[in-house]
């Protein structure tokens, strides 16, 4: 049998998808041992068997352990084997995540004698990039990117696109403006439309449209022009944003530039348009993709299934998952988890599992978003029993997925919401020691549910271990324990949250200022909050309800004229009183005897808009009739009955009050309005019919 040269070999070393006929490759190599590594101290044979290589397929279809094979081969033959051939086996072993061999294969490279130079530099920060994440790229391109060996454009554009992909868009960000310096601060590596492309799908990714369009203009000012996958990643973020106008005005521009859409390009103008509705547009859209000769993917049907399903149109989502077969074009996992989503929110839920198994029959793998989803839909319909089976199942190994940070925060909601905070805890404690940490949003559900449990201890608990874990709380965290220990009438305690929050640069919210308004007033402690107020006023511009809230506290207070200065200032600041404002201020004012302040304030809430309930009424009534002015009782049940307000039966027994007090005067009587049979529930016939049923009862 002829022996292999290195030019058999460094063909076998290619990427599979470059050699024309690989199994032919694989007979021509098959009684070479398999495996085979030289025995040198850099690559022992014995570390082999630390190698994590892909599952079993036929040995053809796995370029790992062909080239292996081939590698060994030419080792015991004393065929030395060439930089392509070290650099093949490098790629091979960072695309498997065996970075350990890889870099002793770098090693080998060194200690051959073959030179260490910018391609075997951008082979080490793609893979990298792929097995252990941008970080440590970027950390052993800073040690010996600049010091040894000199970048290349593609060197960067590596390293942005993995930055991209973990979405650390201000490192991206930095990178690409290094590259930009004019000093040559990046080795003279100026940007490509590649790096431009990168970025800008970067940004618009994480909904930073307007950083990528300018991003365009710079790119232009540079001399380079926008290709196809630029107009496509920008025309994704201007429709992904809602900006769809937007997004089919870049489409135009692409036309007239003479730049064909690609199936990327008429999918992400599909979704957009599908998110809004515009169907007709939709159909005129794909009327012109098909006249162009693009066939829809995955992707383009996926996006039209998703807009369906929101447009609530799920049985056409249906239909066109089965169209999608007929035409040959595959599922994918996100296309049944986008229907499974739409089944769970209709609270379909048994057909949303039945789907699942369709799903698994056609060939598709469900994955973790697949079960958050149904997980989701279960605790929707207050079936937490069952989504905690499920949650069982994913732990314990009886389906192929495992949960992850989302599953848990999923059923912790879920919990929460039925009051088992407890149950929540727990579910803590198992999440932690399955190895997924604790995020913000996990602390936030459970001391909310503590707090909706008056678990307070418990909550303020929790608290304390975000701290010493260095998680720090955010706005939501704050506002969640300032509501629930004002409900607590833990004002002490609410107050040094406040103060805590501004300590920390976090800014309370206007709901955090009237909460803890609001819970000073009900302990009748107006000049407090009223001092509260005025340090809200630096931070942030009062509102309807911190008027309301105060003006309420201190009519409860007694303190009639402060009240009448806050709706004076309120006037002042150009804020209009709504509805429970005229309805606090009329109930005080006629509480307290002030029946003229009480009436013009009546008046100012007709005049502004606003309708009068049967507790406005009321509270007027029993303060005329206090006063012993019938006739404005009269006048107010009248009003009443040309408004069409029902009396309640609390207005009845006031009716009944004022008229046993004046019963003598049948004229009196015979003046009481007839009240709506339709608006009312109570009762449907006049007051003076009231009063000779009571008269004759007696």
């Amino acid at each position: 049998m002829r022996r292999p040269n290195s030019v058999i070999v460094t063909f076998l070393s290619q990427p599979f998808s470059h050699a024309r006929n690989p199994e032919f490759a694989f007979k021509h190599t098959v009684s070479l041992p398999l495996l085979d590594l030289p025995s040198s101290d850099l690559l022992s044979p014995s570390n082999l068997f630390h190698l994590e290589l892909p599952p079993p397929l036929p040995l053809f279809r796995q370029p790992t352990l062909l080239l292996l094979s081939a590698y060994g081969a030419m080792t015991r033959m004393g065929i030395p084997p060439n930089h392509r051939n070290l650099l093949a086996l490098i790629d091979r072993f960072l695309h498997t995540k065996n970075t350990k061999f890889a870099f002793s294969t770098v090693g080998l490279v060194l200690k051959s004698g073959h030179p260490v130079n910018t391609l075997l530099l951008n082979l080490l920060m793609n893979g990298l990039c792929k097995s252990l994440g941008v970080s440590k790229a970027i950390e052993l391109f800073r040690e010996i990117g600049k010091k040894w060996i000199p970048p290349d454009v593609v060197t960067y554009n590596t390293l942005l696109n993995g930055l991209c992909k973990e979405k650390k868009i201000e490192e991206a960000t930095e990178l690409w403006s290094e590259m930009a310096r004019e000093d040559g601060g990046s080795n003279g590596c100026s940007p490509n439309v590649v790096t431009y492309t990168t970025l800008m799908d970067g940004l618009c990714k994480n909904g930073r449209v307007e950083e990528a369009m300018a991003l365009l203009d710079h790119m232009r000012r540079s001399g380079l022009e926008a290709d196809v996958f630029v107009y496509s990643a920008l025309i994704s973020g201007l429709c992904g944003t809602g900006s769809v106008e937007s997004g089919i005005e870049l489409f135009h521009e692409m036309s007239q530039r003479g730049i064909s859409p690609n199936v990327v390009t008429y999918s992400s103008l599909i979704h957009g348009l599908c998110k809004l509705g515009y169907w007709d547009r939709v159909t005129e859209t794909m009327d012109r993709m098909a006249k162009q000769g693009i066939r829809p993917d995955v992707y383009t049907y996926t996006g039209l299934i998703d807009g369906l399903c929101k447009d609530g149109k799920s049985k056409e989502a249906m239909r066109l998952l089965g169209f999608m077969v007929e035409k040959g074009e595959e599922p994918s996992t996100v296309t049944y988890n986008v229907l499974i989503n739409q089944l769970c929110k209709q609270g379909l839920i048994p057909d949303a599992f039945e789907f699942m198994e369709r799903m698994i029959e056609s060939g598709k793998e469900p994955d973790v978003v697949t079960y958050n989803t149904l997980m989701l839909g279960l605790c929707d319909v207050h079936k937490i029993d069952d989504a905690k089976e499920l949650l069982d199942k994913m732990l314990d190994g009886r389906c192929s997925v495992k949960p992850d940070v989302m599953t848990f925060n999923t059923l912790i909601r879920g919990l929460c919401k039925k009051r088992r905070a407890d149950q929540a805890l727990d579910l803590q404690r198992v999440m932690v020691e399955r190895g997924h940490p604790c995020n913000l949003v996990t602390y936030n559900l459970l001391i909310e549910g503590l707090f909706k449990a008056r678990k307070v201890d418990k909550a303020m608990q929790l608290k304390k271990e975000m701290d010493c874990i260095g998680l720090k709380p955010n706005s939501f965290t704050y506002s969640v324990m300032i509501n629930g220990l004002c409900k607590m009438r833990q004002i002490d305690a609410a107050e040094r949250l406040l103060s805590e929050m501004r300590t920390q640069g976090i800014g309370p919210t206007l709901f955090d200022y009237n909460t803890l308004m609001a819970a000073m007033c009900k302990k009748q402690w107006i000049d407090k909050a009223i001092t509260v107020f005025r340090e809200m006023e630096s931070e942030c511009k009062p509102d309807v309800v911190s008027f309301t809230t105060l003006i309420d506290g201190a009519c409860k207070s007694g303190d009639i004229d402060t009240a009448k200065e806050l709706l004076a200032e309120m006037l002042q600041r150009g804020l209009v009183p709504d509805s429970i404002t005229y309805s606090i201020l009329i109930n005080r004012f006629a509480k307290s005897g002030f029946l003229e302040e009480a009436t013009r304030a009546l008046q100012q809430m007709i005049a502004s808009g606003f309708s009068p309930d049967v507790v406005v009424y009321d509270s007027l009534i029993r303060g005329f009739r206090a006063k012993g002015d019938m006739d404005r009782v009269i006048d107010l049940l009248r009003e009443m009955a040309d408004n069409d307000v029902a009396p309640d039966a609390k207005m009845i027994s006031t009716i009944l009050d004022s008229v046993c007090f004046h019963g003598k005067d049948k004229n009196l009587l015979e003046c009481l309005p007839t009240f709506s049979k339709e608006r009312s529930n109570v009762t449907g016939f006049s007051c003076y019919e009231l009063m000779k049923k009571l008269q004759k009862a007696c």
